[in-house]
Formats: C-alpha cells, sequence, structure tokens
C-alpha cells in the first residue's frame, strides 16, 4: 500500500528521504552481512575443531599400532611403497 504521505513528485524533500531510507537498508543490509558472516565463523570453527581433534585421534591410534607391532608396520609400508612404484613407473 501506498503511504500518504510520501511525495513522489521529486521534490528535494523526497529525495532526501528517499536517501535516507537508502542509507538505512544499506546499514541494515551491512548488519545482517556481519551476522551472517559471525554465524559461518562459528560453525565452521566448530566443525574444524571437531575433525583435527579426529584426525589427531586417528593417528594416535595409527601410531600405537606401530608400535604394537613395528613388523607388521614396516611390511605394510614397504608394500605400499613397492605399488606406488610400480604405478609410477607406468
Amino acid at each position: 500500500m501506498a503511504n500518504p504521505n510520501t511525495d513522489y513528485s521529486g521534490s528535494p524533500q523526497s529525495r532526501s528521504s528517499a536517501a535516507d531510507n537508502y542509507d538505512a537498508i544499506k546499514g541494515d543490509i551491512a548488519q545482517l552481512t556481519e551476522s551472517v558472516k559471525k554465524l559461518a565463523t562459528e560453525q565452521m570453527g566448530s566443525a574444524v575443531g571437531d575433525a583435527q581433534d579426529q584426525v589427531k585421534q586417528k593417528l594416535g591410534d595409527i601410531e600405537q599400532s606401530i608400535r604394537k607391532n613395528p613388523t607388521q608396520a614396516a611390511i605394510v609400508a614397504a608394500g605400499i611403497g613397492f605399488l606406488v612404484g610400480l604405478v609410477m613407473t607406468r
């Protein structure tokens, strides 16, 4: 609905009102952008932290497995190295 107090005649008063509305909308968009950026940073930060914790735990598990069975770990590493070498030479 049209506002009865709005003047569309192009007078200087209506132009300053439009500029004020534009500035208000621009400020609202800037605040919204900052809020979304802050929320995304918080969400991604926690997800990255969780992923890092899981990787650290897995690496710890692998290290323990290697310490328990060093011969088996060396044989597996040699086999993987051999397969990578085969693939690289082709």
